[in-house]
């Protein structure tokens, strides 16, 4: 299965659950694998080289299906950039949208609170790791990024600390939609803001993310 395959079936899996359709069917909504689940290439690498999320969680018994999607940076419904920090990530935001089976609970059939915080991270990641697939692209097309946007080609970001807030247990099997969003930069801090929330936006985990920066010669 090539990455078009796999995420038009991801969609379509998501199209059927309606709550889930509402998200994705936005004018200004562009669906994505997440970081964790892209496919591995002829040589059996992948991007990322994740094995809990592509390899140990990727059954039916566990996370059998996970999708990433953000609002178009260029769509004439994205925020006002004056009004954002400075600088700035181009995609302020992204949602992963998982189906949690029993196979991740810990108490009472409810979602183990480390399976929870590590869907907080992945959120974190896919959202650094997005903008610089659309840097990438943007500068492959001979587009400039506006100078207020981080420039993510010479530098690689790490988690450095989290602190998770559990709010009501999250019994499965359900599906959620943890979302990822840019707080501000400072010097090499970058902080996020992450929620982990139901189909009627019942919260049930939100995690303040701190993550470092380094340049990329020194990983």
């Amino acid at each position: 299965m090539d990455h078009t395959s796999l995420l038009d079936r991801l969609t379509h899996h998501y199209n059927s659950i309606p709550w889930c359709a509402a998200l994705l069917g936005r004018p200004d909504v562009i669906e994505f694998i997440p970081t964790s689940r892209l496919l591995e290439d002829a040589a059996g690498h992948s991007p990322t080289q994740d094995q809990l999320f592509r390899k140990t969680l990727n059954n039916n018994d566990s996370i059998p299906h996970c999708i990433g999607f953000y609002r178009d940076p260029f769509s004439s419904n994205s925020s006002d950039p004056s009004s954002q920090p400075i600088p700035r990530l181009l995609i302020k935001s992204c949602s992963l949208i998982y189906d949690l089976c029993p196979g991740v609970n810990g108490f009472n059939g409810t979602a183990h609170g480390g399976l929870i915080s590590s869907l907080m991270d992945e959120a974190m990641g896919s959202l650094i790791f997005i903008n610089h697939q659309v840097q990438t692209r943007e500068e492959a097309q001979g587009r400039r990024l506006p100078q207020d946007v981080l420039d993510l080609n010479n530098v690689r970001f790490f988690t450095a600390s989290m602190t998770v807030r559990f709010l009501k247990p999250l019994y499965t099997p359900q599906t959620v939609v943890v979302t990822a969003s840019f707080n501000k930069i400072e010097g090499r801090k970058m902080s996020l803001d992450v929620t982990v929330e139901g189909k009627d936006q019942t919260a049930f985990a939100k995690c303040d993310g701190l993550w470092m920066s380094l340049p990329s010669r020194k990983l």
